[in-house]
């Protein structure tokens, strides 16, 4: 695999690359949309989110990205875009035939090519951090399915909208199979579709669904579920941005459960959630500051307060701030 060029476009953050495939045997272009703190933040690794289809999904992505990053609902990452090259279907329909189990060639060297070159090069040349996120739409939808039935360790996470079950049906048969015979799979998936999508889609969609309320083992972290008012195109965007929410929901913890939390609790629920991430990941100190405040002022529990400060310190150790905080509390 070699980079063969690398050019500038209109943000400063995103970049395009042409990687030289080995396992397909021509070049591929590939966008990199990086954080905008990434140069000055250096000592900051970030997760990767890959995106399939066309650019459109890579510049939605790279939006969504950066509205629920700067508004603390995920963490923020490096969003790839792998547009596809003219052999869309080749590339994305995990079958050789439309009602057989045998694997389409061109897919399994699409998915090598994902999976030990494009995702290679982000992890050899960027500051990753072992966070790895795959989304795929319609037809890459049942790819990326498919790829987590192969290599679910590949990906901590898959999200998978409106994949095109009408078209390969078996994918739900094989998934049973997968499920029934491996009781430990530590990923997350979510699965969606738009509400609006037509009756064809929506009769697999359901079996599709059927196979994980029967079969899927109790680690398994996974949603299957409707995107309201929303048809088929639209879901790419709608159910990225739930997709990720949904994944990183935990990052919050609600008010409710914080009253009740002390230090060991926080450190548990922290250590759970970034196991199912794959990657180390802290709370956020002004979530835990801000809790703190509010818990002693309009709450009248101090206590809640308190243990709130000694997480954030305990994830923080070096912030004055925090350690002020803590003497004012105990005074």
């Amino acid at each position: 695999m070699a980079l063969v060029s690398s050019t500038k476009l209109t943000s400063q953050n995103i970049k395009a690359i042409n990687i030289e495939s080995k396992a397909l045997k021509e070049n591929r272009d590939v966008l990199i949309r990086l954080p905008d703190d990434y140069s000055e933040n250096v000592l900051k690794s970030y997760p990767v989110l890959i995106t399939l289809n066309d650019k459109d999904n890579f510049y939605w992505a790279s939006s969504i990205v950066d509205i629920q990053a700067s508004r603390y609902g995920v963490e923020d990452m490096i969003v790839v875009g792998l547009p596809h090259a003219g052999n869309y279907s080749d590339d994305n329909f995990p079958f050789k035939e439309d009602a057989g189990l045998e694997l389409n060639p061109q897919a399994q060297k699409y998915s090598e090519f994902i999976r030990e070159e494009a995702l290679t090069y982000i992890e050899d040349n960027y500051r990753t951090n072992n966070g790895r996120f795959i989304i795929g739409h319609s037809l890459s939808g049942l790819f990326v399915l498919q790829l987590f039935l192969q290599h679910p360790e590949s990906f901590s996470s898959y999200i998978v909208l409106s994949p095109s079950v009408h078209y390969a049906p078996q994918l739900s048969t094989a998934l049973s199979d997968f499920l029934a015979k491996n009781k430990k799979l530590p990923n997350q998936l979510f699965i969606s579709l738009g509400e609006m999508e037509h009756s064809l889609i929506k009769t697999e969609f359901k079996v599709l669904s059927q196979a994980f309320e029967k079969h899927a083992p109790r680690g398994l972290n996974w949603k299957v579920t409707y995107l309201d008012n929303t048809d088929h195109l639209l879901s790419a965007y709608k159910g990225t941005y739930d997709g990720l929410a949904w994944i990183y929901k935990d990052w919050y913890i609600n008010e409710s459960k914080m009253l009740k939390f002390n230090k060991d609790n926080y450190i548990a629920h922290y250590k759970s959630f970034e196991q199912k991430l794959g990657y180390n990941i802290k709370p956020r100190k002004n979530h835990l500051l801000g809790f703190s405040w509010f818990a002693e002022e309009k709450l009248k529990n101090k206590e809640a307060a308190i243990e709130a400060i000694k997480t954030a310190i305990y994830f923080y150790p070096k912030s004055g701030e925090l350690k002020n905080r803590l003497t004012e509390l105990e005074k």
